[in-house]
């Protein structure tokens, strides 16, 4: 699932592309996303509107225009790719949007995860309310991140990076991949993670996050920009995805363990704390 640097990669792409730009045309060839799109209530607030402002909230981009704002997200295997025309070139299209002039993005979503939804200015949406903070800002400091983690008994730190309602945009790779590079086992309970171990974890966080923006993201199966480009911050990856590999520190195998039905990967050697 695409995580904050994908879907940030995405909004930056989408920004020259359809900010200050008129939907002139606006087709839906399948509804059967995650939820079913809202076909008419997305035409009423945004075809023939410009588009006035692109934010990212986690993982959730919108689209902002004069009475509402359109909700993105990509699920499993969404991705908006620019395209010549109007016409549909592959098999799981959902949407073909057409900017003013000559822009034209088709929605793609083969397993139809993902979510195209309309927001109304006046209201805010139930998927938004309750997402934490996002770490790319400094909205969030090691104090307040060891204080919401003093009431969470038994939740690890690994799965607690994870939670969006602790802070926002962070999946499974960039929870291993920061708990590596701070030398944090992935299994620690959160509650006992220090103050200096919480300072390492938010820097370390920011700073991968930061750098897998500047490579365009991670592209492992599905992720891909409105350009076709991949995300080439998998080959910085250190170890999601690299069981049995050598440990780029010590050497020792990296090792896979399942945390709440999904893959830990982790270097037993180095993330001893």
């Amino acid at each position: 699932m695409p995580e904050l640097p994908e879907v940030e990669t995405l909004k930056r792409a989408l920004t020259p592309l359809v900010l200050n730009k008129r939907l002139v045309e606006l087709n839906f060839l399948r509804k059967n996303l995650r939820f079913p799109i809202p076909a008419t209530k997305i035409r009423k607030g945004l075809l023939n509107q410009e588009i006035t402002k692109i934010t990212r909230r986690g993982k959730y981009i919108l689209l902002h225009a004069p009475d509402g704002a359109l909700l993105i997200h990509l699920g499993m295997s969404g991705r908006f790719i620019q395209a010549p025309s109007m016409k549909p070139f592959e098999k799981h299209t959902h949407a073909v949007f057409k900017f003013d002039p000559e822009i034209y993005l088709h929605y793609i979503d083969p397993r139809r995860f993902g979510c195209l939804l309309w927001v109304p200015s006046s209201q805010g949406h139930p998927l938004l309310n309750g997402i934490g903070p996002d770490p790319i800002g400094k909205e969030i400091t090691a104090d307040e991140m060891k204080l919401l983690a003093k009431n969470c008994k038994k939740i690890s730190i690994k799965n607690f990076l994870m939670d969006s309602k602790r802070i926002a945009g962070v999946g499974n790779i960039y929870a291993c991949e920061t708990l590596f590079a701070a030398k944090i086992s992935p299994k620690k309970i959160a509650r006992r993670i220090s103050f200096s171990q919480w300072t390492l974890i938010l820097s370390n966080l920011r700073d991968i996050l930061q750098k897998s923006i500047t490579a365009g993201g991670t592209t492992l199966r599905d992720f891909h920009s409105t350009d076709g480009s991949q995300g080439y911050y998998k080959f910085s990856l250190a170890v999601y995805g690299k069981e049995n590999e050598p440990c780029i520190v010590c050497t020792q195998p990296i090792k896979r363990i399942i945390q709440s039905a999904r893959s830990t990967f982790y270097c037993k050697e180095c993330q001893k704390s």
